[in-house]
């Protein structure tokens, strides 16, 4: 979390705190409280084991690494799960005999997370180190992103999907297709949260001198790209580009841009498709809500009162947002389906939850 993001939650709430667990150890496992020392751009520390809970961060041969070396970490505690339902394969490689522990029956889970200890004791988080990422809460393989990729149409030769600014990004190499038609193709096999926001066409994937695949120059040809789509306007996945007409739309809008980072961005341009996930969507209803004071409009509409981040994941376009909360004269239809619906309200349950 921001340190001007902070700012706009002190004073209203007496606890701010990050906690992190993966559901295999009952979700919670540490927790890092923020205030004015800790509340920078470093929400990657995911604080300090719980009073039940034990920290091992090793090595590949499950040796404990030093203070600041990067390592996977492994949990022990009371919360630890007995496996996998129906998986006894996979039960064996995540949940294992505790090394550290005489104890025979004694089990430490495998996290799949590469993480770092700090001097002060707290983990701070670096990424997977299996080609799993989580996308808007979920996790998502790399690797089957890339096979429905490459399998949606036969001129696709390979397929690369890289973890970016939060969102998925695939690059292809085809004979004949558009990589617009790659995408669309996708979204029909895969579910929306592992659908690439952008897809991209290049004439190679680069390879490093050791042979992986080079990451670093196929991100700067997305930079390219997103130059360029910045400097042409997004349209809506219908064509039509809608800009504001007024001055309330001109404000909401603004917000959109500078969250997802598109100049382009019209009034129909879709969350999803502009680079959107939960933590902008959750951002920009935070920025929203601060226009009740420049816009008197707003403090009577029925919905905005109540506006979360769901409704920007729910109502897909500024337009459409606008719509539902407070009558917006836009002829835009942005509902989604019943499957977004029931995931909006489990979302929804969760908030009030936790």
């Amino acid at each position: 979390m921001l340190q001007h993001q902070l700012k706009m939650w002190q004073g209203k709430v007496k606890h701010f705190a990050n906690v992190y667990g993966p559901t295999e150890t009952t979700v919670w496992c540490s927790a890092m409280e923020f205030d004015d020392s800790t509340g920078h751009a470093s929400s990657n520390i995911i604080g300090f084991p719980l009073p039940y809970v034990t920290y091992y961060v090793v090595d590949a041969h499950l040796q404990p690494v030093p203070v600041g070396v990067m390592g996977e970490l492994y949990i022990d505690g009371d919360g630890v799960g007995r496996g996998y339902l129906n998986r006894p394969d996979l039960t064996r490689k995540t949940f294992i005999k505790n090394p550290f522990s005489s104890d025979d029956g004694r089990r430490i889970y495998k996290t799949g997370d590469i993480v770092k200890l700090l001097p002060d004791g707290s983990i701070f988080f670096i990424g997977r180190n299996d080609g799993q990422v989580k996308i808007r809460g979920q996790r998502v393989e790399l690797g089957e992103v890339e096979v429905a990729l490459r399998s949606v149409n036969s001129s696709v030769t390979q397929a690369v999907v890289l973890m970016h600014e939060q969102s998925l990004v695939g690059f292809v190499t085809s004979v004949s297709v558009d990589a617009s038609a790659v995408k669309t193709d996708a979204s029909k096999v895969l579910p929306s949260h592992m659908v690439p926001s952008v897809v991209l066409s290049v004439d190679f994937i680069p390879i490093t001198l050791s042979g992986k695949v080079d990451q670093h120059a196929l991100l700067s040809l997305l930079v390219e790209s997103k130059a360029a789509r910045r400097s042409g306007g997004i349209r809506s996945s219908s064509g039509q580009h809608v800009v504001p007409n007024s001055p309330l739309e001109d404000a909401v809008l603004a917000i959109y841009r500078k969250e997802l980072q598109s100049e382009g961005m019209g009034m129909t341009s879709n969350f999803f498709e502009s680079g959107g996930d939960s933590l902008k969507a959750v951002r920009i209803v935070t920025y929203l809500h601060a226009l009740k004071e420049e816009h008197p409009e707003l403090q009577t509409g029925k919905g905005f009162s109540t506006l979360l981040g769901t409704d920007i994941l729910q109502y897909h376009t500024p337009g459409a947002l606008l719509q539902s909360c407070l009558g917006s004269s836009l002829d835009i239809k942005g509902k989604l389906s019943w499957p977004r619906k029931l995931w909006k309200m489990c979302l929804e349950l969760y908030y009030r939850i936790y």
